[in-house]
Formats: C-alpha cells, sequence, structure tokens
C-alpha cells in the first residue's frame, strides 16, 4: 500500500486489483504527478496485479494542467493491466469527454468502486 496527502493505493490481492484513490477534491499538475508517481509506486510493490482502478470520486475540480501526467500513468497502466477504470463523478466525466475525448479510448468510467469490481469480476468469471 502506498500513501500520501493526494493519494492512497490498496491492492486486493484476492481479485488482484490495484485500487488508488485521489484523495483531494482538486487535481491539479502537482498532484497528478504526485498520483502518477504513486501509481508507478505501488505497480512495483503490487506486480501481480491485473486490473486498476483509479477512484477519483471526491475530486470534483480537475484541471487541464494535470492531464499529461494523469495520461502518463494510464499508458503505463495500459502497458500491464487488463480492465482499466476510472471512477469519478458525472461532471466531471462529461467535462473531460468535450475537452480530452481520446482519453476514454482505453478507459472504462463507473461512478463508484462497488460497481467497477463487480464489473471486472464478471468479465473474468469463466475466463481464468
Amino acid at each position: 500500500m502506498t500513501n500520501s496527502a493526494i493519494f492512497e493505493s490498496k491492492y486486493l490481492e484476492d481479485d488482484k486489483i490495484l485500487i488508488t484513490t485521489i484523495l483531494s477534491n482538486t487535481l491539479d499538475k502537482d498532484g497528478a504527478k504526485l498520483v502518477f508517481e504513486g501509481v508507478n509506486k505501488a505497480i512495483e510493490l503490487n506486480s501481480g496485479y491485473k486490473d486498476f482502478i483509479l477512484d477519483a470520486g471526491m475530486v470534483n475540480d480537475v484541471t487541464i494542467a494535470s492531464f499529461g501526467y494523469l495520461m502518463k500513468a494510464f499508458g503505463v497502466i495500459n502497458k500491464t493491466a487488463g480492465y482499466m477504470i476510472v471512477v469519478m463523478p458525472e461532471d466531471i466525466v462529461q467535462t473531460f469527454m468535450i475537452s480530452n475525448p481520446e482519453m476514454f479510448d482505453f478507459l472504462a468510467v463507473f461512478f463508484n468502486n462497488d460497481e467497477a469490481i463487480e464489473f471486472i469480476r464478471s468479465k473474468r468469471s469463466g475466463n481464468e
């Protein structure tokens, strides 16, 4: 588990799901850089993970300046994970869909972790 004032990461060993939760209401460039670095560290510590959830459910403001680091984090995860899911409020999803639609080319979006985890489990059933 890796933590900071901006985020925390936890590994659900039974499900092999790595979850990074952003703890701040606002995500700016510096915060996104910390999340990127934390995601890299969490991947190193939990190399057996299969799927990844970025929980941005508490975030109500994401600056455009943070987008580069978020895309770098998603790029790292995209090379190592099966499902890559973002949990975020609907208004933030809509903002990013308008300003950065390419972000959703390889991300699934849910509005809470429970639904995201159930989605992953349902896609795995019978495949393992």
